[in-house]
C-alpha cells in the first residue's frame, strides 16, 4: 500500500480527517477495527439521542395540560420497547452507511484491522 496519509479509526473524527486529506489531494486510507462511525454513531451520541427523542415524545403525550392547549385529547399511551430499540439501531446504521459511502465516493480506502504507530 502506498498512501500519503493513513488514519487510525473511522469514527467521526477520522471521517472528517479523511475528507480534509482528500480535499488537499492526499491519497488516504482509514483503518477501522470494528465498524465505521466509532462510539458516537454506534453506541453513544446517535442511539442515545434517538432514545431521548422517543422519551421526549412520551413526556409530551403525558402532559395533559399541554395536549389540551393544542386541542388534543390523549386517552392512553404506550410503547414497544423493541421498536424503539430498532429505531435507534436503524438510525445508527443509516448514518454509518452514509459515512462509509461518503469516504468511498471521495476515494478513501477503508481497511479493516488495527493500526499502530511504530
Amino acid at each position: 500500500f502506498d498512501y500519503d496519509l493513513v488514519i487510525i479509526g473511522a469514527g467521526v473524527g477520522g471521517h472528517g480527517a479523511a475528507l480534509h486529506a482528500v480535499e488537499e489531494g492526499l491519497k488516504t486510507a482509514i483503518i477501522e477495527g470494528d465498524v465505521v462511525g466509532g462510539t458516537c454513531v454506534n453506541r453513544g451520541c446517535v442511539p442515545s439521542k434517538a432514545l431521548l427523542a422517543v422519551s421526549g415524545r412520551m413526556r409530551e403525550l403525558h402532559d395533559e395540560h399541554h395536549m389540551k392547549s393544542l386541542g388534543l385529547q390523549v386517552s392512553s399511551t404506550g410503547y414497544d420497547r423493541q421498536a424503539v430499540a430498532d429505531h435507534a439501531n436503524n438510525l445508527a446504521s443509516k448514518i454509518r452507511s452514509n459515512l462509509t459511502n461518503s469516504m468511498k465516493a471521495m476515494g478513501v480506502d477503508i481497511l479493516t484491522g488495527f493500526g499502530k504507530i511504530v
